[in-house]
């Protein structure tokens, strides 16, 4: 499972790797604006996505009335009451991977590339082993182990390319003596000029900043994270309330979850590097901005007032089709 998980890290990072590096050259070598550029790639790309999952809502909530009628029905027999349901959906052409699984799993994907990209940028943002020779980042890293430059165990252990950018200078005397270092050495000082934003580095992780005694500036990131993913749990909550307010339970379950999400992008952005931290922000308040626009262009009324209009022809065509026929 090991050997499988890596492949697939491995696949999807390559990619993603190559997406930072053009964004990152394409925009005068500002690591910060491809970072947001790919944030909003990715949004562009899982649009078609959140669209089906807001007709899908609208749709859901449209059926709701009719799935509460089938329960009433078979209240007593519920192996009969879950057939019914299941024929209903089955006739109405309704789907849960069209109402958030779906997207979730679509995304699962492009969370792990994008965090491979972003926690080892040597291997595949300036893909350091392909351009200069194969065992230059595993010389580095043991160079940096052997200086105590950063963590040699545990979930530290991945962030040590990030490590050796941040401490390249440190590394210098270990580049010149490797094949192409120069080269090695110049492409990662480069890299790292524009690895900073502010007095800290996006290869940074605010928790060990911290506890070196680095500038508790780097706590703005925690907290941008955690305030724009709290907006967009607090405005997702309020629009499912309105399509789901005769359903108590599953309004107490949603806003657990939905509330959970704030302090888990607070954990991240605290615990991970800080491009990580940035790119989780920004995620979520373009998932904000995005919630605002489709719920202005696909508002539910419309979608169901559209649905309504569009199976009273399907069902006349079909009742004119059978009559034809006799």
């Amino acid at each position: 499972m090991s050997q499988i998980y890596t492949f697939i890290y491995k696949v999807f990072s390559v990619p993603f790797g190559y997406l930072i590096d053009l964004f990152y050259n394409l925009f005068g070598h500002n690591y910060l604006l491809a970072v947001i550029m790919l944030a909003v790639l990715v949004k562009l790309v899982l649009l078609p996505t959140a669209i089906n999952t807001q007709k899908g809502q609208a749709k859901s909530q449209r059926m709701r009335a009719r799935i509460e009628k089938i329960k009433a029905k078979y209240k007593d027999d519920p192996n009969a009451q879950q057939k019914a349901i299941q024929d209903f959906y089955k006739k109405e052409g309704y789907s849960s991977m069209g109402s958030g699984c779906g997207s979730m799993l679509i995304q699962f994907p492009v969370i792990i590339g994008l965090y491979g990209a972003i926690y080892y940028p040597l291997t595949y943002v300036l893909r350091i082993d392909r351009l200069f020779g194969k065992g230059s980042i595993e010389i580095l890293t043991k160079a940096a182990e052997k200086l105590s430059l950063g963590a040699t165990s545990g979930n530290a252990v991945r962030f040590m390319e990030n490590t050796i950018i941040s401490k390249i200078d440190e590394l210098k005397s270990v580049c010149l003596d490797m094949t192409n270092g120069q080269e090695i050495f110049n492409t990662i000082s480069e890299f790292n000029s524009h690895f900073q934003i502010g007095v800290f580095s996006f290869g940074d992780i605010p928790k060990q900043y911290i506890a070196a005694g680095g500038s508790k500036a780097v706590l703005a990131i925690p907290a941008l994270a955690f305030a724009t993913a709290m907006i967009s749990s607090v405005y997702s909550l309020i629009r499912t309330k309105k399509m789901n307010d005769s359903n108590a339970a599953n309004m107490a379950s949603m806003g657990c979850m939905l509330l959970f999400m704030p302090f888990f992008s607070l954990w991240l952005a605290y615990g991970f590097p800080v491009g990580i931290g940035i790119y989780w922000a920004v995620n979520s308040l373009l998932g904000f901005v995005q919630m605002i626009a489709l719920d202005m262009i696909y508002k539910p009324n419309k979608v169901i007032a559209r649905s309504m209009v569009e199976e009273t022809v399907l069902r006349k065509s079909k009742e004119l089709a059978a009559k034809e026929q006799h």
